[in-house]
């Protein structure tokens, strides 16, 4: 669009050629480019021949010879006779058209021109005609040798199409060039458009709409990236929450264990410190009742004082605690 915009402000009239028309159409690739390269190679041939071969080619040589070869060949009546020679001015489409109109059939040609590899059934009728001796071994490897060439000619030229389509196929799927989609006339003319200011008015509207849209589509996305963010980073600080809550939970959870485990531990110790309590005196009540029947019994014998006594003296025997405070009670045997 700049330059389209360049020519308009510079009131130049621009026409654009058909795809691949260049050739024909374009006054310097047909009449300026080959007068320019032959205008070059002669300045490059009388350097080194003035040199003697003595001195090679550097780049500061270049735009020397390269200039002397363009002041040669662009000259004001070679570039009045490109134009005229393409029938841009004075406006001839006949000169362009009449290379394009067919010859006629030419029987003379045809018999001299030669035959493609597909055509092998037409060499070996050649062959047939031409060679008496078809029993020759040499003309038997002639025509063997011809159908191979023409089998292999015809595998490789199928190959080669198969892969130039491909290779097209590729390119255009990498292209991300864009074209300003005017408006088709109702005649088609090959592709060939001249931007008339009417079309660079109607070129600008439509880049300009192009530009909104794609400022629209690039809002959309950035929208759609921000959207996304967002909801990564919600689904972030939520699973963050879960996270807490559960170390939350766990951690009651522990606290309950241990204060169930210390009130366990609280209640064992109460019930193992009330049975020492009660061992003690248990022991004592028993002994005392013993000895009371025994007395009632023993009564008026003689030597019932030191047995009591000795009865008596057992029974004080302190009882012994573990160090959990436990109660142990001593064996009969040792009493």
């Amino acid at each position: 669009m700049d330059f389209i915009n360049f020519c308009n402000d510079n009131k130049i009239l621009l026409a654009v050629f058909p795809p691949h028309a260049t050739h024909t159409l374009q006054p310097l690739d047909v009449s300026l480019f080959k007068p320019l390269s032959d205008a070059y190679l002669n300045e490059l041939t009388k350097y080194l021949q003035d040199s003697q071969g003595l001195l090679s080619i550097v780049k500061g040589d270049f735009f020397h010879l390269f200039w002397n070869a363009w002041c040669t060949a662009f000259r004001p009546q070679t570039i009045t006779k490109s134009f005229e020679a393409i029938g841009i001015h004075p406006p001839n489409a006949e000169v362009i058209l009449k290379r394009f109109a067919k010859a006629g059939y030419n029987s003379d040609e045809s018999s001299s021109s030669c035959l493609s590899g597909d055509d092998w059934l037409k060499l070996e009728s050649i062959i047939r005609r031409t060679v008496k001796d078809q029993s020759n071994k040499d003309v038997k490897k002639l025509r063997r040798s011809l159908h191979h060439i023409s089998a292999q000619a015809s595998l490789l030229r199928g190959e080669v199409k198969g892969l130039r389509a491909a290779m097209g196929i590729k390119k255009r799927r990498e292209k991300k060039s864009y074209t300003l989609q005017l408006n088709k006339p109702h005649e088609y003319h090959g592709g060939a458009v001249f931007w008339s200011p009417k079309k660079v008015r109607q070129a600008r509207d439509d880049e300009a709409a192009r530009q909104q849209q794609q400022q629209l589509e690039k809002a959309q996305k950035a929208e759609a990236r921000y959207l996304k963010e967002q909801s990564r980073l919600y689904k972030l600080q939520e699973a963050e929450q879960k996270h807490v809550e559960k170390e939350r939970l766990k951690e009651v959870r522990e606290k309950e264990r241990a204060a169930e485990k210390a009130e366990k531990e609280r209640r064992k110790a109460a019930r193992d410190s009330q049975k020492a309590i009660q061992q003690p005196q248990n022991g004592k009540r028993k002994a005392s009742q013993s000895s009371t029947q025994k007395q009632k019994r023993q009564k008026g014998v003689g030597d019932g004082a030191p047995r009591v006594q000795a009865e008596v003296a057992t029974s004080i025997i302190p009882t012994q605690t573990t160090r959990q405070g436990r109660t142990t009670k001593v064996p009969s045997k040792y009493k």
